[in-house]
């Protein structure tokens, strides 16, 4: 009976040995399931969340770089901006502003009439107050001297045109400076005679920009007479010939493709017979062309260009005497009725954003006119 019970506990006690072999051998089953599908998942998943994270990371700086670079390009733009406004000269008048700053009527700021062109400048109607061009304030000022009838304005020398000929037209726009002016003009669905500073540091890109137009000038910066916001290196009427001759050599180096050159301002300076000898001397021996601005009545450039029997191309109309777009469109008008009496004209305009809008929608005023680059006059 002992003998039984023996034998039947040893085979309780295999059977409990076969069932705990049993239930090891299953956990190492879930042991090694885990080991190989369920670890590589989890691995998986977490290697995708770090990715993602990381991705995230990335986007977020990206952005925060991006919105550090539009917010640098915005300082810019702004400072730029206000150089530029600081270039400018003072205001002739400005508009009255009520208290809650609506817009105001158009003020009147001055008026000079002239036997070859009414000049008006007049406030803007959307802007509080409006600066004027320098060339033109240079120029309205200078004809203030030449109102007596013993004062004579300088002659412009025009190179003859026979009869029937298509009407030649060159808007040449000044002080171009920035790129959205460049961006603008490249717009305008014709030839752009585009006038670029030298650079400075108020406007640092103006070698880069002029590269990208087809045809370009130079605006040369010389001493004004009524203008006292003078540009960088601006040409003075007592420098010595070397002084000239190296600011002239020093531009031609930094635009080494631009041939013809205006200038800006230039009152003081081009009404002086020396100083203007010693700038068309020194331009001569760098095959450079000037066309004169005119922005003073006693210009001395007909008389120096007859002097070297040379051709000089002088300018005819001021477009934005107003940045009043209609008057624009008057101006342009002006220019076009020259155009068609002489055979051709030269109209000169400024980058404001006025003058630009209008240069671009003016093909029913321009019907029937050839524009040019001043050099295919």
């Amino acid at each position: 009976m002992v003998k039984k019970i023996k034998e039947k506990n040893a085979k309780k006690d295999l059977h409990q040995q076969k069932y705990e072999q049993k239930q090891a051998n299953f956990r190492k089953y879930i042991l090694i399931f885990l080991a190989f599908i369920v670890i590589p998942l989890v691995s998986m998943s977490l290697y995708m969340y770090i990715e993602a994270y990381q991705q995230n990371e990335k986007v977020q700086a990206k952005q925060q770089t991006s919105s550090d670079e539009l917010m640098q390009k915005m300082k810019l733009m702004l400072e730029e901006e206000k150089k530029r406004q600081a270039s400018l000269p003072p205001l002739l008048n400005e508009q009255a502003s009520n208290e809650d700053n609506q817009s105001s009527s158009l003020v009147e700021i001055a008026k000079v009439d002239t036997n070859e062109t009414n000049i008006t400048i007049n406030g803007d109607e959307n802007n509080k107050s409006q600066e004027v061009s320098s060339e033109i304030y240079d120029y309205t000022n200078s004809l203030k001297e030449y109102k007596e009838p013993t004062r004579k304005i300088s002659e412009v020398i025009r190179k003859k045109y026979p009869l029937g000929v298509t009407p030649k037209l060159v808007i040449i726009i000044d002080d171009v400076s920035f790129p959205w002016q460049t961006r603008m003009i490249k717009e305008i669905p014709y030839k752009i005679n585009p006038a670029f500073f030298p650079p400075t540091s108020g406007h640092p890109e103006t070698v880069r920009l002029s590269n990208e137009f087809e045809f370009a000038m130079i605006h040369l910066p010389m001493e004004s007479k009524n203008y006292a916001h003078p540009e960088v290196d601006t040409l003075n009427a007592v420098d010595s010939q070397e002084v000239i001759s190296n600011r002239i050599k020093k531009v031609k180096k930094l635009f080494p493709k631009i041939v013809y050159y205006n200038n800006h301002t230039g009152g003081s300076f081009t009404a002086n017979y020396a100083a203007m000898d010693k700038l068309i001397g020194a331009m001569r021996d760098e095959n450079l062309t000037f066309v004169d601005s005119r922005t003073v009545a006693n210009s001395k450039a007909p008389e120096i260009f007859k002097k070297y029997n040379m051709q000089l191309f002088s300018r005819d109309i001021f477009l934005d005497n107003s940045l009043n777009k209609s008057e624009i469109r008057e101006q342009l008008k002006k220019a076009v009725i020259v155009a068609r009496k002489h055979g051709y004209a030269i109209a000169i305009g400024h980058p404001h954003k006025s003058t630009l809008e209008v240069l671009k929608d003016s093909r029913d005023i321009l019907e029937g006119i050839e524009m040019i680059y001043v050099k295919d006059i």
